[in-house]
C-alpha cells in the first residue's frame, strides 16, 4: 500500500538523482574526449541489460547512481557544444521548455487520465524500436533519420512521462524507481529538444 510520504520520497529521489547527474556533468569537463564513447557504450550496455535481464533493476541503489553519473559525464559534451553554438540564453530557454513539457504532460497523466498503466508493454516495444533504429542509423546514416528518431524519442518520453505520472495516481510505483524514472524522462526530453533545436537551425 502506497502511503502519503511515498509521494514525497518520489520527489526527493527525483531531486537527488539530478544532484548526482549534476556532479557527473561537472566532472564531464575533465573527462577525456576519447573516453566518452566508452562511457556511452557502458551506459548503453547497462540499459540493454536492464531491458532484457530479469531481476536487473536499473533503479537499484548502485546501478542508478552509475547511470546518473555516466549520463552526466557523456551529456557534458552535448551541453557544452550547444552553449558554444547557440549561447547560454538559448540553452536555458530550451531547458525551461523541456521542464514545461514535462510538467504539462505529467499533469495530463495525473489529473486527466483514469488508468493508462497498461501502456507499459506498448511503450517498451516502442522503446526497443527506437533503440534498434538508432543503432541502424549509426551504421547507415539514412537521410532525415536523425530528425525522425529525435522526434520519435521526444514523443516516446513524453508518453513515458504521462504513463509514470498516471502510475503515481493509481499508486502502482515504488519511490526510488519512480523518482529515477521521472529524472530520466525529464532529462531525455530536454536532450531531445536540444538536438531538435540544433538540427532545425543547422538546416537553415
Amino acid at each position: 500500500m502506497v502511503a502519503q510520504h511515498d509521494y514525497r520520497k518520489v520527489w526527493l529521489y527525483f531531486l537527488y538523482y539530478w544532484v548526482v547527474f549534476g556532479i557527473g556533468t561537472y566532472f564531464g569537463q575533465y573527462f577525456p574526449e576519447e573516453w566518452r564513447p566508452t562511457a556511452s557504450a557502458v551506459l548503453f550496455g547497462l540499459m540493454m541489460i536492464s531491458l532484457f535481464v530479469r531481476g536487473f533493476n536499473r533503479a537499484g541503489p548502485i546501478i542508478s547512481h552509475l547511470y546518473a553519473i555516466l549520463i552526466g559525464l557523456v551529456s557534458y559534451g552535448l551541453f557544452e557544444s550547444f552553449v558554444i553554438d547557440f549561447g547560454e540564453d538559448v540553452f536555458y530557454r530550451v531547458v525551461l521548455l523541456g521542464i514545461l513539457v514535462f510538467v504539462f504532460f505529467g499533469c495530463i497523466g495525473y489529473f486527466l487520465l483514469r488508468d493508462v498503466t497498461h501502456w507499459g508493454k506498448y511503450l517498451f516495444i516502442a522503446l526497443l524500436v527506437v533503440i534498434f533504429a538508432s543503432l541502424l542509423n549509426f551504421f547507415i546514416n539514412l537521410p532525415y533519420m536523425t530528425l525522425i528518431l529525435t522526434i520519435a524519442g521526444l514523443v516516446l518520453y513524453i508518453l513515458f512521462t504521462i504513463y509514470d505520472f498516471n502510475r503515481m495516481k493509481n499508486k502502482k510505483f515504488s519511490p526510488r524507481e519512480m523518482g529515477f524514472n521521472l529524472f530520466l524522462n525529464l532529462l531525455i526530453i530536454i536532450k531531445r529538444l536540444l538536438r531538435l533545436y540544433r538540427y532545425i537551425n543547422n538546416r537553415r
